[in-house]
């Protein structure tokens, strides 16, 4: 599958042409419709047929705060080394909350995103790509389930997982720590999110992150005592560093892990 074209094969000018056809419909009815029936709609209609309906669905999707998490994770990477010459490798990138700013920055072909999701990413690439002219940028976008780094034929200077180990499993992120083993190019870093429970490893009990938020010990969203990573990293040639608060508005932590190859 190229990089950059739907499953279904339909170029990327032909739906966004159906999708602004179908708001502009949607939006004659949409004053006149009264609010419970909307809602019915909303929760009645597929994703891939209410998109159509809401352009902004796959921002609200990800739990907000678009601008000002996008700009955080682009920022952290700038003053930690991002030079617009390396290569990227956005783990969990969805509708490019961070990623269009980065593709901005980067040079021509040198930011890959991947996620499970290929809907997210679509909305991404037709609403926040496309109108700032950054196709021409050469993105890599692909779906991808489980880690498969080796599918991309690129070694990676840095690596930015924001929000996603605090929905992964212990052995899920084993997973993508092994793959990224093999990723990521000498001396890369591979900076990761993650809820932390300072407690001990061995605490089950839930924590209170902040008011409203909690995290779990074996379900989303998960959290972790920094130890965890340090084991995972045995047997492979990654280092890992706690490096703390990073002004993350849900108390989201920052570890990076460095490729200690030659």
């Amino acid at each position: 599958m190229p990089a950059t074209q739907s499953p279904t094969g339909i170029t990327g000018e032909a739906r966004l042409a159906t999708q602004k056809a179908l708001q502009r419909a949607f939006g004659t009815i949409e004053p006149i419709v009264p609010v419970p029936v909307k809602r019915r709609v909303r929760k009645a209609l597929p994703r891939q047929v209410y998109k159509y309906v809401d352009p902004g669905w796959h921002r609200r999707g990800i739990g907000g705060m678009w601008e000002e998490l996008g700009t955080l994770q682009f920022q952290y990477l700038i003053d930690h080394g991002l030079e617009p010459e390396h290569y990227l490798l956005d783990v969990g990138c969805g509708p490019l909350r961070g990623g269009w700013r980065f593709i901005e920055y980067l040079e021509t072909g040198h930011y890959y995103g991947i996620d499970r999701r290929f809907d997210l990413i679509e909305a991404g690439r037709d609403f926040d790509l496309r109108p700032r002219g950054l196709i021409a940028k050469q993105p890599v976008l692909r779906e991808l389930h489980h880690f498969e780094f080796d599918t991309l034929h690129r070694a990676f200077d840095f690596a930015l997982a924001q929000s996603v180990f605090t929905h992964l499993s212990i052995n899920e992120i084993m997973r993508c720590l092994v793959e990224m083993d093999r990723a990521l190019a000498p001396a890369g870093k591979f900076f990761a999110t993650f809820y932390e429970d300072t407690r001990g490893p061995r605490e089950i009990t839930d924590v209170q992150q902040k008011p409203g938020l909690v995290t779990h010990l074996d379900r989303d969203f998960f959290h972790y005592h920094f130890s965890v990573f340090e084991w995972l990293c045995e047997g492979t040639g990654l280092q890992v560093e706690y490096l703390g608060g990073w002004d993350n508005p849900r108390n989201q932590k920052m570890l990076c892990f460095t490729h200690r190859g030659e």
